[in-house]
């Protein structure tokens, strides 16, 4: 929540300069898809050249100009759940945050969706069409489950730890103000939402001093992270490896890190993947699950992580799901793409699995 940043003079003229910059990466993706694509290249030519034009745009594009050209996230849920013939449900929550609902608030199993986009971009529109289409299509024999969705305070205009308290508030009204058991409480996060994934369970086992501490009666159900991005301040893990086919780009990484922490001191809430593996030993959650696709920019730092998760956590989940780009589930739906990915298909699987 909160008000969206003012465009400067030269921000707004330069929305022509970016639609020009992007069109060209377009067409000029077009032509290589056509002629130069390679064995791991995207199989789909539409999808090949429209992560050719997100790469363009989000490394051109200011914090202003995003949130000038995304709608806000009220605006996009009410309008998605019209689209899918579903009740809008909103709940205001403590620190200037409010979750919207996907399904009955009194389900008996709730999962809480924080969204990625650098903490910059307001609720995509590819993750309302991806939620609200599971659970209006879920058979109805099966165990009741709702997502709720807050919409936490976007980058610059509010700054670390500002993100992670909404975050922490969000699973606080579930167990204070709902009375739910922690056992029936999923937490799960895309990219910069599944550093905040992270983040809440390392101020569940230490307590971030800015912040109230949370104590659970018993530990979480589980915690999922897709593509999550774990290291904000320190690239070079990052980079090796890379491959140059996904949708994300270290330019856009490394704007949305600054505008993120602000004048703050990196530490194991922003970067987890910089904590040592002491730090995640008894985090209270029963079961984790990490997935990312095989070519994602963050793929070989999310690789290093497991591995340091698992060393003091105890047994991850896992999935490198082949050819796909980081977000595929959310990122092909907004551009209309509603082919199955082994992500989505794989999410799904992992959340009937958890309450089952």
């Amino acid at each position: 929540m909160g008000k969206r940043p003012t465009m400067t003079v030269l921000e707004t003229l330069d929305l022509f300069g970016i639609f020009g910059a992007v069109l060209l990466a377009a067409v000029s993706a077009l032509v290589k898809g056509v002629f130069g694509r390679g064995p791991q290249d995207e199989k789909s030519l539409y999808l090949y050249v429209c992560y050719a034009a997100t790469r363009k745009m989000l490394s051109r594009c200011s914090a202003a100009q995003i949130q000038f050209i995304c709608p806000p996230t009220e605006t996009a849920y009410e309008n998605h759940a019209k689209m899918f013939q579903m009740t809008p449900r909103s709940v205001d929550l403590p620190h200037d945050v409010r979750g919207f609902w996907f399904g009955d608030p009194n389900a008996e199993h709730v999962l809480i969706w924080y969204h990625g986009g650098g903490f910059t971009m307001p609720g995509p529109e590819g993750h309302f069409k991806f939620l609200m289409n599971y659970i209006k299509t879920r058979p109805s024999n099966k165990p009741s489950l709702s997502f709720l969705f807050p919409d936490y305070s976007l980058s610059p205009q509010a700054q670390y730890p500002t993100q992670l308290t909404q975050a922490v508030e969000t699973l606080r009204y579930l167990i204070t103000t709902t009375k739910r058991s922690p056992s029936k409480i999923m937490i799960a996060g895309d990219s910069s939402g599944g550093n905040l994934v992270m983040g809440v369970l390392s101020h569940l086992k230490h307590p971030h001093k800015a912040i109230d501490e949370l104590i659970l009666t018993e530990p979480l159900a589980a915690a999922m992270m897709m593509g999550p991005w774990l290291a904000l301040n320190d690239p070079d893990p990052i980079l090796a490896g890379y491959s140059g086919r996904d949708s994300m780009t270290e330019l856009s990484l490394v704007h949305w890190s600054r505008d993120y922490m602000g004048s703050a001191t990196p530490d194991p809430y922003t970067d987890p993947s910089c904590a040592p593996a002491e730090w995640f030993r008894g985090v209270p959650v029963h079961k984790m699950f990490v997935m990312v696709g095989s070519n994602e920019y963050l793929l070989p730092c999310i690789d290093d992580f497991v591995k340091k998760l698992e060393a003091g956590y105890g047994p991850v989940e896992y999935y490198v799901a082949d050819k796909e780009v980081h977000d595929a589930p959310f990122v092909n739906l907004l551009y209309h793409c509603w082919a199955p990915t082994g992500q989505g298909t794989k999410l799904k699987d992992w959340i009937e699995g958890v309450i089952a």
